[in-house]
């Protein structure tokens, strides 16, 4: 995806230096990350619109310390169904109105 990394100047400077407190590891391809987690033992959890999805509030999110990775689409294209395929759950959030994207930014 195009998505930019912590590293970037424009994230660095948006997120006003709490970009530093978050451990992060980038992969060119979402496969890869998500095969590696799962491998790890870390359940993976898609965040999409995806009818019949259980809405986040009501998931039953692995607890800490395990816990678990969340999979963020992209903000135009969402995720895709071979990603959604791979991850252990999907969960979506509640969305009024006509754009998904806030939603994503604002629950995180």
């Amino acid at each position: 995806g195009y998505t930019a990394t912590p590293d970037d100047a424009q994230v660095a400077r948006t997120s006003m230096g709490t970009h530093a407190a978050v451990a992060w590891e980038w992969r060119r391809r979402a496969e890869t990350a998500i095969d590696e987690l799962r491998a790890a033992g870390v359940p993976v959890v898609a965040v999409e619109t995806v009818a019949g999805a259980p809405y986040a509030h009501e998931f039953a999110f692995p607890p800490p310390p395990a816990g678990c990775a969340l999979l963020l689409g992209n903000e135009r294209h969402g995720l895709a169904p071979e990603l959604l395929a791979r991850c252990d759950a999907v969960v979506r959030l509640p969305c009024r109105g006509l754009k998904n994207s806030l939603n994503v930014a604002v629950a995180l």
